[in-house]
């Protein structure tokens, strides 16, 4: 007698497994590129590890955060290389936001009075007022 095997809905196999674990792959490689890396400066002291900062229209702000997030002990200093203005995270704030900046700079995360605050997040952003400025 011959062996007959039939398939029935929802009956997973090897073949399923792969097939299963193929497109978690390809999900996960796709959301990976969709989202982008968080933007964040390291801290350097000597302004080694700098990072550009383009602030392209319609953005006319650059928005620093003091990580980890919520952190609002302590100050975090960013300075920028080719402007030489140096932009103070204020205690008692997470954030606080620069006003027309430089178009395309150079920033450094290169001061902090606590050792908690181990990098500056920044995003380029439309400034919608009402924001901590930076000191």
């Amino acid at each position: 007698m011959s062996r007959i095997t039939t398939k029935f809905t929802g009956q997973t196999g090897r073949r399923g497994k792969k097939i299963a674990a193929r497109l978690l792959i390809a999900i996960s490689s796709i959301i990976a590129t969709a989202i982008p890396a968080a933007a964040r400066l390291v801290f350097s002291s000597d302004c080694r590890n700098h990072q550009p900062i383009a602030v392209p229209p319609p953005q006319n702000a650059i928005l620093f955060t003091k990580q980890p997030v919520p952190h609002p002990n302590g100050t975090a200093s960013v300075f920028t290389i080719n402007g030489l203005d140096t932009y103070v995270i204020p205690a008692g704030a997470n954030s606080c936001v620069v006003a027309a900046p430089h178009a395309n700079d150079n920033y450094c995360f290169i001061a902090r009075n606590d050792n908690t605050i181990d990098g500056v997040g920044f995003a380029p952003i439309q400034n919608p007022g009402g924001l901590t400025a930076c000191q």
